[in-house]
């Protein structure tokens, strides 16, 4: 009966190993390439913006077949009520999905060409910006 329970552990903490060692050379990648300016840039955008982008980029030409495998992938794997690591686990349930976002997120920063990735961001920050020009003008 216990011998179930030590497999299911092993099982559960060698997919978490594998996980990590994922999420973590893929940070070191972008943490240690020039894509860390813009990966920046894009965690400062607030979630309405970053949908803004997403949906922007999802529908540039540009984009090749594989960025928007990863994206759909992402969101199907994240509503999906199959997980790698059920949710009901305590804490590790929720790391594992938390492991695959940060995989997924570097994975499309990755793929996406650098100039097209800028050129959207530009965009959105630009955005942003005339929309809090025209709200400080209606304030005064």
């Amino acid at each position: 009966m216990a011998t179930w329970i030590w497999v299911t552990f092993g099982i559960i903490a060698g997919i978490l190993l594998i996980l990590i060692a994922g999420a973590g050379f893929v940070w070191w990648k972008i943490y240690t390439s020039e894509e860390k300016k813009l990966a920046r840039r894009i965690a400062k955008l607030n979630v309405r913006d970053k949908l803004s982008l997403a949906g922007a980029l999802f529908g540039d030409p540009r984009i090749g077949i594989a960025p928007k495998l990863i994206a759909v992938g992402l969101i199907l794997y994240l509503a999906s009520p199959l997980d790698l690591i059920p949710d009901f686990v305590p804490v590790v349930g929720y790391f594992d999905d938390l492991l695959i976002v940060i995989i997924g997120a570097g994975l499309l920063l990755r793929s996406i060409p650098e100039y097209v990735l800028e050129e959207h961001v530009g965009r959105v920050e630009e955005k942003r910006r005339r929309e809090k020009l025209l709200e400080a003008g209606r304030s005064r």
